[in-house]
């Protein structure tokens, strides 16, 4: 009985599922996208899957804001390694 009753809920949700249309993401850019690979420590990795659930966003969105915005603020490399870069 539990069975039979666990497979029509599981047929029912796949079909209302299925026939959901699937909501494209908004783009951050138009720019192409590369696909990165970061080896983060567990614990940042935790805390970015939690901010990013917080403000309903993805763990990627965060990571390209956050990256993009790091990339703004460095100083130029000759001003922190002189003749470095010249």
């Amino acid at each position: 009985m539990r069975r039979a009753l666990a497979r029509a809920l599981s047929t029912t949700l796949s079909e209302v599922i299925g026939s959901v249309p699937a909501v494209p993401r908004p783009k951050i850019s138009n720019e192409p996208r590369v696909p990165t690979a970061v080896r983060l420590p567990e614990s940042v990795h935790r805390r970015l899957h939690e901010a990013a659930a917080e403000r309903e966003v993805s763990a990627n969105r965060l990571v390209v804001n956050a990256v993009s915005r790091y990339l703004d603020t460095l100083p130029p490399v000759e001003d922190v390694a002189p003749g470095v870069g010249s």
